[in-house]
């Protein structure tokens, strides 16, 4: 494959995101965070146990700038900040109780303004779609390995 034609690929992947989610709406549901907090808040739901360096890593801040907004979520109660058991020099976010329940109303939002985006599709496009982030999500942890 040339690599032109890989970059073009690769590059229709913002693009793709930036359709299902540039609209999406969460002032209706009175929630006091900003949308790389709440990229952070659904990161550490999902994969529970990530460390700083990696949400730090995934969602394209420096450490200076995530760190700002770790500690920021901390001061609004929704995310602690632990050592991890295992190695003393990683530390690990996890969500409290509160941001457990805010990340809840988050996703539930995103789940519902995915369904009216994805209704635009037809069930063939809708698969073929499903089938590419599945496709995607094996290819990138093999990649990260």
């Amino acid at each position: 494959m040339k690599n032109e034609r890989l970059i073009d690929l690769i590059s229709a992947i913002p693009s793709l995101m930036h359709a299902l989610f540039h609209d999406i709406n969460i002032i209706e549901l009175d929630i006091p965070v900003n949308r790389t907090q709440r990229k952070v808040l659904i990161v550490i739901d999902r994969l529970p146990g990530v460390t700083m360096t990696q949400i730090s890593q995934m969602s394209g801040l420096e450490k200076g700038s995530f760190t700002a907004v770790a500690d920021k979520l901390i001061a609004m109660g929704l995310v602690t900040r632990e050592r991890d058991p295992k190695d003393r020099r990683k530390i690990m976010l996890r969500l409290t109780r509160e941001g457990n329940a805010i990340t809840r109303k988050l996703i539930q939002n995103a789940e519902a303004h995915l369904e009216q985006k994805l209704s635009k599709l037809g069930n063939p496009e809708r698969r073929e779609l499903m089938d590419a982030f599945g496709v995607l999500s094996r290819y990138s942890k093999k990649l990260k390995k």
